[in-house]
Protein backbone atom coordinates (compact mmCIF):
# COMPACT_ATOMS: atom_id res chain seq x y z
CA UNK A 1 0.00 0.00 0.00
CA UNK A 2 1.25 3.23 -1.10
CA UNK A 3 0.14 4.95 2.86
CA UNK A 4 2.78 2.12 4.50
CA UNK A 5 5.27 3.16 2.06
CA UNK A 6 5.33 7.07 2.47
CA UNK A 7 4.70 6.36 6.17
CA UNK A 8 6.51 7.71 8.65
CA UNK A 9 8.85 4.99 11.02
CA UNK A 10 6.52 6.39 13.97
CA UNK A 11 3.49 5.31 11.58
CA UNK A 12 4.57 2.20 11.12
CA UNK A 13 5.73 1.55 14.41
CA UNK A 14 2.31 1.78 15.89
CA UNK A 15 0.69 -0.29 13.10
CA UNK A 16 2.92 -2.90 13.75
CA UNK A 17 2.09 -2.63 17.69
CA UNK A 18 -1.71 -2.83 16.97
CA UNK A 19 -1.10 -5.80 14.56
CA UNK A 20 0.58 -7.32 17.12
CA UNK A 21 -2.00 -6.96 19.46
CA UNK A 22 -5.33 -7.63 17.32
CA UNK A 23 -6.98 -10.97 17.63
CA UNK A 24 -6.59 -12.67 14.20
CA UNK A 25 -9.93 -12.25 12.24
CA UNK A 26 -12.08 -15.68 11.87
CA UNK A 27 -14.55 -15.84 9.48
CA UNK A 28 -17.39 -18.27 11.11
CA UNK A 29 -18.92 -20.78 8.52
CA UNK A 30 -22.36 -20.16 9.85
CA UNK A 31 -22.55 -16.73 9.02
CA UNK A 32 -20.78 -16.93 5.69
CA UNK A 33 -22.99 -19.97 4.53
CA UNK A 34 -26.01 -16.93 5.70
CA UNK A 35 -24.47 -14.04 3.43
CA UNK A 36 -24.15 -16.83 0.33
CA UNK A 37 -27.82 -17.58 1.32
CA UNK A 38 -28.91 -13.87 1.53
CA UNK A 39 -27.23 -13.13 -1.59
CA UNK A 40 -28.54 -16.03 -3.90
CA UNK A 41 -31.92 -14.67 -2.52
CA UNK A 42 -31.42 -11.22 -3.29
CA UNK A 43 -30.41 -12.23 -7.08
CA UNK A 44 -33.79 -14.27 -7.09
CA UNK A 45 -36.06 -11.88 -6.23
CA UNK A 46 -33.93 -9.06 -8.56
CA UNK A 47 -34.60 -11.24 -11.71
CA UNK A 48 -38.02 -11.65 -10.35
CA UNK A 49 -39.06 -8.61 -9.62
CA UNK A 50 -37.10 -6.91 -12.63
CA UNK A 51 -37.50 -9.38 -15.54
CA UNK A 52 -36.69 -6.98 -18.46
CA UNK A 53 -33.69 -5.50 -16.81
CA UNK A 54 -30.39 -8.24 -16.66
CA UNK A 55 -28.32 -8.19 -14.21
CA UNK A 56 -25.18 -5.87 -14.28
CA UNK A 57 -26.71 -3.86 -17.51
CA UNK A 58 -28.83 -0.26 -17.33
CA UNK A 59 -31.61 0.13 -19.37
CA UNK A 60 -30.47 2.00 -22.62
CA UNK A 61 -32.33 5.31 -22.10
CA UNK A 62 -32.71 6.37 -19.00
CA UNK A 63 -36.10 8.11 -17.96
CA UNK A 64 -36.49 11.36 -17.28
CA UNK A 65 -37.49 12.63 -14.36
CA UNK A 66 -40.69 13.68 -15.42
CA UNK A 67 -41.36 10.38 -16.52
CA UNK A 68 -40.60 8.78 -13.41
CA UNK A 69 -42.87 11.04 -11.37
CA UNK A 70 -45.62 10.42 -14.25
CA UNK A 71 -45.08 7.03 -13.61
CA UNK A 72 -45.01 6.83 -10.10
CA UNK A 73 -48.01 9.20 -9.86
CA UNK A 74 -50.23 6.96 -12.47
CA UNK A 75 -49.31 3.78 -9.95
CA UNK A 76 -50.35 5.58 -7.09
CA UNK A 77 -53.61 6.81 -8.53
CA UNK A 78 -54.18 3.22 -9.45
CA UNK A 79 -53.43 1.89 -6.15
CA UNK A 80 -56.24 4.74 -4.64
CA UNK A 81 -58.57 3.71 -7.20
CA UNK A 82 -58.19 0.15 -6.25
CA UNK A 83 -58.34 1.33 -2.50
CA UNK A 84 -61.81 3.03 -2.65
CA UNK A 85 -63.54 0.67 -4.88
CA UNK A 86 -62.76 -2.08 -2.52
CA UNK A 87 -63.78 -0.05 0.36
CA UNK A 88 -67.01 0.78 -1.81
CA UNK A 89 -67.32 -2.54 -2.13
CA UNK A 90 -67.33 -3.48 1.22
CA UNK A 91 -69.48 -1.29 2.56
CA UNK A 92 -71.84 -2.15 -0.44
CA UNK A 93 -71.85 -5.95 1.08
CA UNK A 94 -71.81 -5.12 4.70
CA UNK A 95 -75.03 -3.02 3.71
CA UNK A 96 -76.70 -5.96 1.97
CA UNK A 97 -75.86 -8.15 5.17
CA UNK A 98 -77.43 -5.80 7.76
CA UNK A 99 -80.22 -5.39 5.49
CA UNK A 100 -80.79 -9.10 4.78
CA UNK A 101 -80.03 -9.64 9.03
CA UNK A 102 -83.10 -7.05 9.53
CA UNK A 103 -84.97 -8.86 6.61
CA UNK A 104 -84.23 -12.40 8.70
CA UNK A 105 -84.92 -10.56 12.10
CA UNK A 106 -88.81 -9.36 11.06
CA UNK A 107 -89.74 -12.05 9.10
Amino acid sequence: MKTQESASANYRRALAAHRAVAPPRHEDPALAAAVVRQEQIRRKFATTAFPDVEQGQESEVPMSLEDVRAQQWRAAEAVHTTAIRRARAERAGQARAASAHALCQAG
